[in-house]
């Protein structure tokens, strides 16, 4: 999704493409075992709320760290089952359980989409890419659709719309020469918090780190039940830490 140039064919929203994904589709969950997926906040929030449970759970049971060469900071992907297949831990035999709120690459496959990094979130163009894993036989399903069908019938519109918000903040924390040993331990846990963990991140900030933000009573009492705006908060609690950029939140 972050990628500027990523392999496929360039789309337009009216670009048409053939591709339907279905039980009678005989790769069908193929593409549900032994891979390494992306986790995105939004995601993460969606599949959290889906299982009921808090966002620590959701960390420590289905998730992985991975750092990638000379990152300070992680990002998080799914953890495989440990059976033979290495399949997704939401899958069943008759498919995924958490279809509804499955997460981005899930929902958005056959199409990429591309933000340059280079480009603040007011000034990102974004870019939908198709592209075709090898063992996928939805390729040959003789259903045709746009770009723009694809995205409103698999609801993807709020998921790009988050995950622009996100890549925004990922892209400036990439852009500080921290080490893994160059930052305290509590630092690096209230950015994981704000970005991942924002059930944590509630509790901080009614514990203690409420009076830091500037921000309104009236935010902070609809961030104790919308994980949204907390999420818009904590992005921007990010910028805060990182450069002294006052808090700045739009929440409609």
């Amino acid at each position: 999704m972050n990628e500027s140039n990523h392999p496929g064919k360039k789309l337009t929203h009216q670009s048409k493409f053939l591709f339907a994904c279905h039980s009678k589709v005989s790769c069908f969950t193929d593409c549900c075992n032994d891979v390494e997926m992306n986790l995105y906040p939004y995601d993460i929030i969606r599949l959290k709320n889906r299982l009921c449970i808090h966002s620590e759970q959701f960390l420590s049971q289905y998730t992985e760290m991975e750092f990638d060469d000379g990152a300070w900071f992680p990002r998080i992907t799914l953890k495989m089952s440990e059976n033979e297949n290495h399949s997704c831990p939401f899958l069943s035999s008759e498919g995924c359980t958490v279809y509804e709120d499955r997460p981005f690459s899930c929902r958005s496959y056959p199409l990429a989409r591309s933000i340059s990094r280079k480009c603040s979130k007011d000034e990102q163009k974004a870019a939908y890419y198709l592209v075709r894993h090898k063992y996928c036989k939805g390729h040959d399903e003789p259903q045709e659709r746009s770009v723009e069908e694809w995205v409103r019938s698999n609801d993807i519109a709020p998921y790009n719309e988050m995950n622009a918000s996100w890549i925004s903040v990922d892209t400036l924390i990439k852009s500080f020469p921290f080490q893994q040993n160059g930052m305290s331990m509590s630092f690096f846990r209230l950015l994981f918090s704000a970005s991942y963990n924002l059930d944590n991140f509630r509790t901080l900030i009614e514990d203690h780190l409420a009076d830091k933000l500037e921000i309104s009573q009236k935010l902070l009492e609809k961030a104790k039940k919308c994980d949204i705006t907390l999420m818009t908060i904590g992005f921007s609690f990010i910028r805060q830490c990182l450069t002294g950029e006052k808090m700045t939140i739009l929440i409609s």
